[in-house]
């Protein structure tokens, strides 16, 4: 680095030429205090322009904040970009639909009947272990879990019937002790599963 400790362009210019390491930007920016502005300025004006000291040195300082401003204007571009493409890793799972679960039906003991039961809601609202199970069986929130849980809404498609004795009644809720019970689990799961 340069002698001149005080100058933040010159420190600026220092730095980038040295290869700009972390720890002299963090030791360059405990010892300029307000200068610290003028500082990154300068070392983000020089890492636009690609470089040399002979480029930057043509710029004054209204170019130079110029280009500091376009360089933040496409980092934000490029930040909102990323956040939109993230936004539907962020959704909440639809936990009514049966490919929620599935992912995650071996948490469940591979059991596909009991794990539709647990999607289409026809248990009565589970205990606080199970619910905290779920959550992160399927890498959900817990609330995200109780709400699916006690929402009311009618199963199953409206005027339809089952009029086979064969076929499960979707709009029958079965108490949430009996499902575990019948469940094909382990019997250490479904002890956890009903405590409290």
């Amino acid at each position: 680095m340069t002698a001149n400790t005080t100058d933040p362009r010159a420190m600026a210019d220092a730095i980038f030429e040295a290869g700009s390491r972390p720890e002299e930007i963090q030791d360059a920016l405990a010892r300029l205090g307000h200068g610290a502005p003028e500082f990154l300025s300068r070392l983000a004006a020089r890492a636009a322009v690609g470089g040399g000291p002979d480029v930057i040195e043509g710029l004054d300082v209204a170019e130079e904040e110029t280009m500091t401003s376009k360089l933040l204007g496409r980092v934000q571009a490029d930040y909102e970009a990323q956040k939109e493409a993230n936004a539907d890793s962020v959704k909440p799972r639809d936990l009514g639909k049966l490919p929620s679960w599935m992912p995650a039906k071996a948490a469940f003991g591979n059991d596909v009947a009991f794990i539709i039961k647990l999607a289409n809601r026809n248990v009565s609202p589970p205990t606080n272990r199970f619910v905290r199970y779920v959550a992160d069986a399927l890498g959900v929130a817990i609330g995200q879990v109780r709400q699916h849980f006690a929402d009311t809404s009618p199963r199953g498609l409206a005027g339809v019937e089952a009029k086979s004795s064969g076929k499960p009644n979707v709009n029958m809720v079965e108490d949430f002790a009996d499902a575990v019970g019948k469940a094909k689990v382990p019997d250490e799961l479904r002890a956890r599963w009903l405590s409290e």
